[in-house]
């Protein structure tokens, strides 16, 4: 597996990442439940011994932290990176004297289910200007990194505005997670360098659109049909290449987005073998690449899963 540095951070990761929320809590195209706790222990201990080094958790991803937690008690851990919401789970954002015992409290949870006294990275869970811009947050965020029981501090983003806040905030927020794919390119042109200048680590996550980009694009609601055409014309690409449009879009995500890692999700050892050796195959062939860059969704609403239809 190809390893890489995530930005200043100085944490060695490989370029290819395994996302947890699936283990943790039902998600995706058909919110199929998680598999049972040995199957979960199994994946990420196959996921290691194929070289992925970064792992990607959240305190709000169901049972995956201690998932993580019991899979490597006793074991060579890998880097394991996870989020902090600043929200309760109406909505509402901790401002003021909330955000260090809140915070605090979120980091002790997820220490004590990982099993490690330092956590290697906390992301904000998707930061925006209301959370960012406050500044005992940042206050926060030094403290904890002067205690030990944080290594590096990130966020994960949804957007142009939100990105480029915390881009604007800079240190100590030292990697950025966002969404990108073959049919979500938004951020690419203009924020993604902005990241790299600021030496940011850069983590890429949606690459498959929650299945839209796979066979699972066929069950589609009908809202969404655009977005399922989009699919389509990749899928013919994928085709001539002779590959299955997972694999192309992964491959797309890996070598065109410039970040240091790429997130894959899955419950399948299979299909993470699947994903393994597509990152080992290396770049698209560049007029497949010119090909894809070609597709476009107009109505960018319809990249955002929030605004799906819930059937």
């Amino acid at each position: 597996m190809r390893p890489t540095t995530l930005g200043s951070t100085g944490l060695e990761v490989s370029a290819l990442g395994l996302g947890t929320v699936e283990l943790g809590m039902p998600y995706g195209l058909g919110k199929a439940s998680p598999p049972d706790d040995d199957v979960c222990i199994r994946l990420l201990h196959h996921a290691v011994d194929r070289g992925i080094s970064f792992i990607d958790t959240a305190a709000t991803y169901g049972r995956s932290e201690e998932l993580i937690g019991r899979a490597f008690a006793g074991r060579a851990c890998p880097v394991i990176a996870t989020k902090v919401a600043l929200r309760d789970a109406d909505g509402t954002v901790w401002t003021g004297d909330r955000i260090p015992s809140q915070v605090r409290a979120s980091i002790d949870r997820s220490r004590r289910l990982l099993g490690v006294d330092c956590l290697d990275l906390v992301q904000i869970h998707n930061a925006d200007e209301s959370v960012t811009s406050d500044p005992v947050l940042t206050e926060t965020m030094e403290v904890h990194l002067q205690a030990g029981d944080v290594g590096n501090w990130g966020a994960s983003t949804y957007g142009r505005e939100a990105t480029q806040a915390v881009i604007d905030l800079g240190a100590p927020l030292r990697t950025l997670q966002v969404a990108y794919s073959v049919l979500d390119r938004t951020l690419e042109a203009e924020l993604f360098p902005s990241c790299q200048q600021a030496g940011a680590g850069l983590i890429v996550r949606s690459v498959f659109l929650q299945g839209v980009l796979s066979d699972r694009r066929h069950r589609l609601h009908e809202d969404l049909a655009p977005l399922r055409h989009a699919a389509d014309a990749a899928a013919r690409v994928a085709a001539e290449l002779g590959e299955p449009l997972p694999v192309v879009a992964l491959r797309f995500a890996l070598f065109e987005s410039g970040a240091q890692v790429t997130l894959v999700g899955t419950t399948d050892p299979a299909e993470l073998d699947v994903n393994v050796d597509a990152a080992l195959a290396g770049p698209l062939p560049p007029d497949m690449v010119h090909a894809l860059r070609a597709i476009q969704v107009v109505d960018e609403e319809l990249l955002n899963p929030g605004n799906w239809p819930a059937s």
